[in-house]
C-alpha cells in the first residue's frame, strides 16, 4: 500500500477536514478516467504506426524480428518497431490498471 500526502493552503484546510474519504476516492477516479482517455489516444496512435510496419513487411513484429532484413532500413525499422511495440504493451497494461481503479 502506498501512502499519499497532499499539501494544501491553510484556508482550505477547514473545508477538507469536513469532507469524508469518499471525496478523495471520487477525485482519484476522475483523474483515472482522464488518464484512461489520454492513454487510449496515445495507444491508438502507436497502433497505427504498428499497422504501417505490419503492412510494409506483411508480418507481425514477432515474425519480423526473427528475420530482420540485413539492411540499414531493416535494422532501423526493427529498432523503432520494437520500441513502439514495447510502449504500446506498457500503455495497454496501464489502461487495465486504471480501469481497475475506477471499477471497470
Amino acid at each position: 500500500m502506498v501512502e499519499v500526502k497532499i499539501k494544501i493552503p491553510e484556508d482550505i484546510k477547514d473545508i477538507i477536514d469536513e469532507t469524508s474519504e469518499t471525496i478523495y476516492v471520487e477525485a482519484l477516479k476522475e483523474v483515472a478516467r482522464k488518464r484512461i482517455s489520454y492513454t487510449q489516444k496515445r495507444l491508438k496512435d502507436l497502433k497505427k504506426k504498428i499497422a504501417i510496419y505490419e503492412t510494409r513487411y506483411s508480418k507481425s513484429y514477432e515474425e519480423f524480428s526473427k528475420s530482420v532484413p540485413d539492411t540499414l532500413n531493416g535494422h532501423d525499422d526493427w529498432i523503432e518497431w520494437a520500441y513502439i511495440t514495447k510502449v504500446a504493451n506498457e500503455l495497454s497494461a496501464k489502461i487495465e490498471k486504471l480501469k481497475l481503479l475506477i471499477g471497470k
